[in-house]
């Protein structure tokens, strides 16, 4: 047998350190690895619309290729988990909103992951206004005419929702919480549902987001109240703000954002979160933005911490009593 020399020795276990120190993280300068972000929504709705402007910016920002990949189904919990399957490089994100980062915690709890801790946060991108509407025909004209049919008749009005759990949900019960209100629940299993639902009176109230309620407004169909917005919709200029009204803590309750798995180097969120803030100033989003009726959140990478930490607080204040556990 052939004697190896020291010489030979020495290369081969420089190729073993090679094999096995990790490649450069996806997202820092000069890496060419394609990104992954990943969104629990099925392609083709707004939030995968969202998604696709992201990841054409972002490409050209870090000169690499991202692809949007749909990984659908248990609210978010099964592309979250995925996610925190990988490695921490960079190379998955994760599209990451309130349902995901907070309203998990009591529709699917125990949760199989933990937001705070599993996740860093990369950027807030939007938030999506929410309108609360009601029936014309149930006599609710305004929020004055749904709180005092509400006190008169406590449990009578029916309120829709998109489903247990969801932001359509917690925001009414947010709502009848801050008002000392009491209506009844009723899930149904999607937005467009309980929209028909409230349409044809078998509810009489609902909060679904801007986007979707609009052409039922437009068409007389519903009666808007009151916006769940940081500020007025230019396609419901005359419906007041639940700030204007006096209501606080619902300007932003539909945020979407980016994390990445805990872990990833800092440079890698730097650089992500800068192509993100760059994604957010930029002409022709701002307008794609605002014909899908949501506003854009500039900001630092942990805005979208601390809104998760901010509204799992208010949840766990105000939620105790509530039956959030999903369909």
């Amino acid at each position: 047998m052939r004697k190896i020399s020291v010489r030979e020795r020495v290369f081969a276990a420089a190729l073993a350190l090679g094999a096995a120190a990790p490649a450069w993280a996806c997202g820092e300068a000069g890496n060419t690895r394609p990104i992954r972000l990943v969104v629990s929504q099925q392609a083709g709705g707004g939030t995968d619309t969202l998604a696709r402007m992201w990841a054409e910016s972002a490409s050209r920002e870090l000169g690499t290729t991202i692809v949007v990949e749909n990984r659908a189904g248990a609210g978010g919990v099964i592309a979250a988990k995925y996610v925190l399957g990988q490695p921490a490089d960079g190379c998955t994100l994760f599209l990451a909103g309130v349902s995901q980062m907070v309203l998990n915690k009591f529709a699917y709890a125990p949760l199989a992951y933990k937001p705070e801790v599993d996740f860093a946060p990369v950027a807030v991108l939007t938030t999506t206004p929410f309108v609360l509407v009601a029936n014309p025909q149930s006599g609710i004209r305004t929020l004055q005419d749904l709180e005092a049919m509400a006190r008169a008749k406590p449990d009578a009005i029916n309120f829709a929702s998109s489903g247990r759990g969801n932001s359509t949900h917690v925001i009414v019960e947010l709502f009848q919480k801050n008002q000392k209100l009491r209506m009844t629940h009723v899930p149904y299993k999607g937005e467009p549902d309980g929209i028909v639902g409230t349409v044809s009176g078998q509810t009489q109230v609902m909060a679904p987001t801007v986007s979707s309620a609009t052409p039922q407004i437009q068409a007389g169909k519903l009666a808007p109240l009151v916006l769940f917005s940081p500020k007025r919709v230019p396609e419901l200029p005359n419906v007041p703000t639940a700030s204007e009204l006096g209501l606080t803590g619902f300007d932003d309750l539909g945020w979407m954002g980016i994390a990445a798995r805990a872990g990833t180097p800092a440079e890698t969120i730097r650089r992500l979160h800068a192509a993100s803030q760059t994604f957010l100033t930029d002409k022709a989003v701002l307008q794609k933005m605002k014909t899908m009726q949501v506003i854009p959140m500039p900001g630092p990478s942990n805005l979208l911490m601390q809104l998760t930490e901010r509204d799992t607080a208010r949840l766990q204040s105000a939620m105790s009593d509530v039956d959030f556990k999903a369909n």
